[in-house]
């Protein structure tokens, strides 16, 4: 590829707002034009391969009179889609137009322009993309909408990027971790990405125990470079595309002689894999064990890795396809912090190949007579290489070609065809948790009513659903289904999304909390779109749960709400009723959530629960929890838990920290830190405490349930109360804690606490408070406010076999 038709994406981006006016005809043409179901449309960036060649092949392999059109950016190209049993059109102009116009469904691998891009509109479109996503996609990288010009060129682009993701209906990714990857770039609901396995990998995976078939993949690749035939090893030489620019990595003359002098003693091959899109300034490098093998010999390289024993790449998702042979990868990234600076990685490299990196050829050649001279270099390699296909490969058997038609047939189906009924539909906190008053009332409902189909909307693959329900991702079809046909749904926050409310329906709005701050309509300087938006919301729910009367009466002011309320008490609070017994929490169930979370035996245990900021930026942590372990000492263990509107901020990883169980080196520090942010169900995290520091958070109410001690860490409390959110009561007078704005002051009243409770201070002091909080806002936590949740569903038939 010439140095003048390079692709970059200024200059393509240039192209994308030249062609606006096209995009807007054929949008209204495409209103006009009826599609035919039986028509697919496939096309790839990388011609006739990719994953788009392993659906088609799948697909004519299923039913070999179906109507596949190929379309083809060359002639080249359409001869070999047509020695594949495909109908080829040249993409470009009316024939590549009314082909895609046309089609049922549309099959791409590097985006629109791999089939018409003007005649997509209205087609049901399906993105396999093409490799897990190492460097950062499309929105996710700022040199996606590179272009010169005024800022408005590029918010004008930005709007054609998304309104190009939005034309998709179903997003094909290999993994948890691709997927997510794939939502962020592309600005999409979960509920558009699956994880159905990379269909590119389908050939790869089959050859994996089958030594037969790497032989025959072997002989085809050493026909395409003939000089390697009497390699011991092949040693392939993979960099990804850099915008058009040349690879960094070309080597000097000296860099040359030392890499060939490695594969003498290697008795290996180099192959150059330049990406097709990059520059193949690689002709110049002459040896006998040095072979280019480019687009111009084979344009999709996947089906022949299987021929390749040892690996290099930089960035490059050609890593995750070898990850599935198990096989040594060297990481080679001569501009690695540069890169990081521009297109972005969405991980530290380190973290992807486990920590060891080349940065010259001079390393590489090191590392290539390393695993040729040591067998445990080689195991270790190995060991790495299996943890990175552990991570990007959950299909690691094959078969993602079937799977993506079948969910491409199942997603054609009416909606009404995805549901089951009777239905109630749960979702906590935007589908971010799995917790919440929604899980409550679902074991209600399995116990007693297990006939029910449960649907628990979630934003994760890795989200796990109580046992017998079905998880939906929000935004996809099934989800969109289960909201508009299920008798019942059972919500704690807005339901967003342009929910309207079907005749018959219950819509059960629990909220979270018993509200001490304002909420809605109560929040000062609230701007007449909110205002409309907070009522609009407040007539989709025709139940709501209330938790005392306080709630209540809240709830219909800062609503405006004329339905009917359920003051029930909390169900998500009847475990915790259900936990004390006399005035202590049962202490077999408080050494199991401990285990469970990673308390030592024997350590006190202080929450920490802080609420959200408007406006906020970041995770709360005022207190410093991790300062807050080192004044406690080794007898504590502090567990921090962020609001769920915090959690797109992380959580509260310190020095020592190591994920969701954070535990600090008793060398470099004293005390324990666990991070619980992410984990679902508060109760848990409330059992196991001896201490509740909060600020202004409705976990204070549930706290009280438990008979559990609270400290009220409130350094901003007259900027909350006066100019911030403001309380519903008189906050200071009525806590049942006290209200405290050091961090001293918060590890004194924990150390006053003693091994055997609360201290004698604390008793006299706020007892009594805590016994008339009880009073107030604890009247119907008895341990069955589920209990009464599903009477009143199962009095209204909400629950019943047939409607």
């Amino acid at each position: 590829m010439s140095s003048s038709t390079r692709f970059r994406f200024d200059r393509g981006n240039l192209d994308k707002l030249l062609a606006l006016p096209k995009y807007v005809l054929a949008l209204i043409l495409s209103w006009f034009v009826p599609r035919v179901a039986s028509r697919w449309a496939f096309g790839s960036g990388a011609g006739v391969g990719e994953g788009a060649l392993a659906v088609a092949a799948e697909l004519l392999r299923r039913d070999p009179a179906s109507r596949i059109t190929w379309l083809a950016a060359d002639q080249a190209e359409a001869a070999d889609a047509r020695a594949h049993g495909f109908t080829p059109v040249m993409k470009q102009g009316w024939d590549g137009f009314w082909a895609t116009l046309r089609a049922g469904q549309i099959v791409v691998t590097h985006g629109l322009g791999d089939v018409n891009r003007f005649g997509v509109s209205g087609g049901f479109v399906t993105q396999l993309w093409h490799g897990a996503p190492l460097k950062r996609l499309h929105l996710d990288s700022p040199v996606t909408t590179t272009v010169q010009g005024p800022a408005i060129l590029r918010r004008v682009l930005r709007r054609m990027y998304l309104r190009g993701a939005a034309e998709v209906d179903l997003f094909v990714a290999g993994s948890p971790i691709a997927a997510d990857r794939l939502r962020s770039a592309f600005r999409v609901a979960p509920g558009k990405v699956r994880v159905l396995g990379d269909a590119r990998d389908d050939a790869l995976a089959a050859e994996l125990h089958d030594p037969a078939a790497q032989a025959v993949t072997r002989a085809r690749l050493l026909e395409l470079v003939p000089g390697a035939a009497s390699a011991g090893r092949l040693v392939m030489y993979a960099p990804t595309w850099r915008d058009g620019d040349v690879d960094p990595a070309l080597p000097s003359a000296a860099e040359r002689a030392e890499i060939e002098a490695a594969l003498e003693r290697a008795d290996a091959h180099l192959i150059i894999r330049s990406h097709p899109l990059g520059e193949g300034a690689w002709v110049e490098w002459t040896h006998a064990r040095v072979h280019l093998l480019g687009a111009d010999l084979v344009r999709d390289i996947t089906p022949l890795l299987s021929a390749i024993d040892w690996l290099i790449t930089d960035y490059s998702s050609i890593a995750i396809d070898f990850a599935l042979l198990g096989r040594p990868i060297m990481w080679f990234a001569p501009d690695l912090a540069a890169y990081q600076a521009s297109r972005g990685l969405y991980e530290p490299l380190e973290v992807t190949s486990g920590g060891r990196i080349s940065h010259s050829w001079q390393a590489v050649g090191q590392r290539l007579t390393e695993l040729t001279t040591s067998t445990t270099a080689q195991r270790a390699a190995v060991i790495e290489t299996r943890a990175l296909a552990a991570r990007f490969h959950p299909h690691a058997e094959g078969g993602a070609a079937g799977r993506v038609l079948d969910e491409i047939m199942r997603l054609r189906q009416p909606a009404r065809d995805l549901i089951a009924t009777p239905a109630v539909f749960f979702e906590s906190f935007y589908g971010r948790q799995v917790s919440c008053n929604p899980l409550a009332i679902d074991r209600e409902i399995a116990a007693r009513a297990p006939h029910v189909t449960r649907y628990w909307s979630v934003t994760s693959e890795t989200q796990q659903v109580p046992e017998g329900a079905v998880a939906l991702l929000v935004g996809g079809k099934d989800w969109c289904a289960a909201r508009r046909y299920a008798r019942v749904l059972v919500v704690n926050d807005w339901l967003r999304y342009g929910f309207r409310r079907a005749r018959g329906q219950i819509v059960l709005q629990t909220w979270h909390g018993t509200m001490l701050k304002h909420l809605a309509l109560g929040r000062p300087n609230v701007g007449l779109r909110t205002r409309l938006a907070i009522k609009r919301e407040s007539r989709r729910w025709n139940l709501m749960l209330s938790q005392n009367p306080h709630s209540t009466a809240q709830f219909r002011a800062s609503y405006a709400y004329r339905g009917q309320v359920l003051e029930t008490g909390y169900p998500r609070c009847d475990r915790l009723a259900q936990a004390v017994i006399g005035a202590d929490r049962n202490p077999v169930e408080v050494g199991l959530v401990r285990a469970a979370l990673g308390v030592p035996a024997g350590a006190r245990v202080l929450l920490y629960a802080p609420t959200w900021r408007d406006g906020g930026v970041g995770v709360v942590n005022d207190l410093d929890v991790h300062a807050l372990a080192h004044e406690l000492g080794d007898d504590w263990v502090v567990i921090a838990r962020g609001h769920t509107r915090t959690h797109g901020f992380g959580g509260y990883a310190g020095p020592g920290s190591l994920g969701s169980r954070n535990i600090f080196d008793a060398r470099d520090s004293r005390g324990l830190v666990i991070d619980a942010t992410a984990h679902d169900d508060i109760n848990d995290v409330l059992l196991a405490a001896d201490l509740v520091v909060t600020d202004y958070s409705s976990i204070m109410f549930d706290a009280t349930v438990a008979r559990l001690p609270l400290v009220f860490f409130a350094p901003d409390l007259a900027a909350y109360r006066d100019r911030e959110r403001g309380f519903t009561f008189d906050f200071e007078a009525q806590a049942p804690g006290p209200i405290l704005g050091t961090r001293d002051e918060v590890a004194e009243h924990a150390l006053a606490l003693g091994a055997n409770g609360l201290d004698a201070a604390w008793v006299q002091e706020y007892s009594a408070r805590y016994e008339a909080w009880r009073d107030t806002f604890n009247p119907h936590d008895d341990g069955q406010a589920a209990s009464r949740v599903f009477d009143e569903l199962e009095q209204r038939g909400a629950l019943a076999e047939r409607a």
